[in-house]
């Protein structure tokens, strides 16, 4: 009997494989979702991919409530249109407020910090997304030289779903019209549509979605200069290639992802493409840290994904066989300390930051530690210096109590 059962939909499948490859014959994709088809596998742990879904979170309720281990695993990043401003229903529940999962393998430190103030404290394990480990062990590194002497390669794409109401999907598309009547018809752009919903059809452009699983984009990413998107997971892959990216937002909504550039009108796209094309190493830098709060990328996340179901089953089969009753996990199972410092890119340099700067550029290190050494001992002369014009100021008859006395009649601001 399988230990682990995935509960998978046609669109979800992608997110298990990883872990179906792992594990092998000690896990099961199940996409029924009556509680009786997950229980006749008697199941250490249940994951699943989403509880937004009612039926989703029934499930994980249930399970939880039998004692089962559930783990809810975040491949999507979190959007404020899709947790405050997404049509209601009976068939839907707040998304993750709080989640019934006991534990939530996030995808970084930002969703993080958003999902346990919205009370999933000691919930939150912070994991990153196995699906993108090839892209992590690849390490490419960031575009930094300018594109020069041939057209910009510009890949225009936005979320699977662009909007989850008419008016949405109206201010998506008045986005992109933007950006073809901007720089569509440019000879130094050339511009890769990638958009859904069939939108490409009322653009008027050849649009490339074939496959919305992440292989057909990967291959993509290798291939082109820059990104605008909307508000998407792909935006954290465009930074995991390196690739300088913009965030496409005309709704004017709060981002729990952020972007070193951001589009929210018109007259902001034909600058920002001019900064996609030759990309300041401060801006990349900033990327670089959105990138590492959005998505745990320092290492493959594959590690951490299966310590922290592995962990899961133990707790689960340790307090079942002592008789305790409700299933209880520590706050934290994946503690890497690592995660929790912004370390600097390897592309921080000071030298590069500020190239004008007298000192920063200098690379004759013998030469400037004797220079150290002299300006240490200046320094220092210089103190015992003051300390001796001090002592013979306050020799001065008189020279203390006008001290004094300017500080009583010193005009006191309101504060």
């Amino acid at each position: 009997m399988p230990e682990i059962v995935m509960i998978t939909a046609r669109g979800s499948v992608h997110h298990a494989r990883p872990l179906l490859e792992h594990f092998g014959g000690r896990a099961v994709a199940e996409s029924d979702r009556l509680p009786a088809s997950l229980a006749a596998h008697s199941p250490e742990l249940v994951i699943t991919f989403d509880e937004h879904d009612c039926e989703l979170g029934m499930l994980t309720g249930e399970m939880a409530r039998r004692n089962v281990a559930t783990l809810q695993i975040m491949d999507g990043i979190l959007e404020w249109r899709r947790t405050w401003q997404y049509p209601t229903s009976a068939q839907k529940r707040p998304l993750n407020q709080p989640a019934l999962a006991h534990k939530i393998a996030c995808l970084g430190r930002a969703d993080a910090r958003i999902m346990e103030s919205w009370g999933n404290v000691g919930k939150c394990e912070v994991v990153g997304s196995p699906r993108f480990d090839h892209l992590v062990r690849e390490g490419r590194a960031m575009r930094l030289s300018p594109v020069a002497g041939r057209p910009l390669r510009l890949l225009v794409m936005t979320a699977k779903t662009p909007g989850f109401t008419p008016a949405q999907v109206e201010t998506t598309f008045a986005s992109l019209a933007d950006i073809r009547d901007t720089v569509g018809q440019r000879q130094d752009v050339e511009i890769l549509w990638r958009v859904t919903q069939n939108m490409h059809k009322d653009l008027g452009v050849r649009d490339t979605v074939r496959d919305v699983t992440g292989g057909e984009l990967h291959q993509m990413l290798r291939n082109v200069d820059a990104v605008i998107t909307t508000s998407s997971t792909a935006m954290l892959e465009s930074m995991l290639c390196g690739l300088p990216t913009a965030l496409l937002d005309y709704h004017n909504c709060p981002h729990y992802v952020a972007a070193a550039w951001r589009i929210s009108c018109r007259s902001q796209i034909e600058p920002t493409v001019e900064a996609l094309r030759v990309p300041p190493l401060e801006r990349m830098l900033y990327q670089d840290y959105c990138l590492h709060d959005g998505l745990a990328c320092a290492t493959p996340a594959l590690p951490r994904m299966v310590r922290l179901i592995e962990e899961m089953i133990r707790i689960r089969r340790e307090q079942s066989g002592s008789g305790r009753g409700e299933l209880v996990f520590p706050h934290r199972l994946v503690e890497d300390p690592a995660e929790h410092v912004s370390w600097p890119s390897r592309e921080f340099d000071l030298s590069k930051l500020y190239p004008g700067h007298p000192v920063f550029g200098r690379t004759d290190i013998v030469a400037m530690q004797n220079e150290l050494e002299a300006a240490l001992g200046t320094v220092e002369r210089l103190h015992g210096q003051v300390d001796v014009l001090t002592r013979r100021l306050h020799r001065i008859p008189g020279y203390l109590l006008a001290v004094r006395l300017g500080k009583k009649l010193r005009p006191r601001w309101p504060r």
